[in-house]
Order: C-alpha cells, then structure tokens, then sequence
C-alpha cells in the first residue's frame, strides 16, 4: 500500500453528455486533455452500441481484448486521471449489461462506440499521480507500492 501524506483538494467538477457515435473512451481522454485535467475522479452512466474492453491476464502480462457487438447498458464507469508520459491517462473499468440483463466488463478500451453517456469529471489538486511501467506486472502503475508485512 501506498499512502500519500498531503491530501487532496477538491478542484473543478465537470458534467457533460458525450455525443453519440464518439469512442467513449477517446472522448473522455480528450476531455480531459482539453481542460487540463491532470489528477481526478470519473464517473459516467449511458448506453452504447457496441463495447471493446478488456480483462487482464496476469501470467501473460497482457489484455484480452472482449468487443461486443451490440447495444448495452452502461451500469457504471468509474476510473481515474493521472499522468503517464507526460500527459493525462484515463484508466477506467466498466460495466455493461445486455438486452436480458446479463453483465459485462472490465478495461474499458478505445472502440466502444457511445448511444448516449453522462460523464461526471472530479479534478483533484494536490501532488500529481504519475505512472511510471511497473516491471512486476507489464503495468503503468502510481509509484513503487509499499508492502505491509
């Protein structure tokens, strides 16, 4: 676990509809590049016409891409905005349901395609979280973890 001394304020919130046909996912990242968020929460509700999200496998080191090719409920997107090259990463999961209700999710991934979706976008201020590959697990990970024992 890794603990942050300072805590984190509160900055701007943002609410905002994301158009349908946009990549949600790229929609958010833009977002937030656009408005200069560096560190925050994200929340969205909605629908879409087909998902691409991913599960990882931790033996390969890799994401199993999922697509769907039709129409989902989105039931909860939640994730966060910290810097990873330089520049605002969105890592987000997501849950999807069907027509019959069965759930879906995981990573969500660029190529879900949006019917409808209602972002919410709380930017913290404070130390930025930087994500630097972390060699364990193939992962851009927040710093060095710290291992209780």
């Amino acid at each position: 676990m890794q603990v942050q001394e300072k805590p984190y304020l509160t900055g701007r919130t943002f609410l905002f509809s994301i158009y349908k046909g946009e990549d949600l996912l790229q929609a958010i990242q833009y977002f937030c590049h656009h408005h200069q968020v560096r560190c925050g929460l994200i929340n969205a509700i909605g629908g879409v016409e087909r998902a691409t999200f991913g599960i990882y496998d931790q033996k390969a080191k890799k994401y199993n891409k999922i697509n769907i090719e039709k129409e989902l409920e989105i039931l909860s997107l939640c994730g966060n905005v910290s810097i990873f090259d330089d520049k605002p990463m969105v890592h987000a999961h997501v849950m999807f349901s069907d027509l019959e209700g069965k759930a879906h999710g995981g990573h969500l991934m660029a190529g879900t395609k949006v019917f409808s979706c209602e972002v919410f976008v709380q930017e913290l201020t404070g130390d930025l979280k930087v994500r630097k590959l972390e060699k364990a697990t193939q992962l851009p990970l927040w710093g060095n973890p710290v291992c209780l024992k």
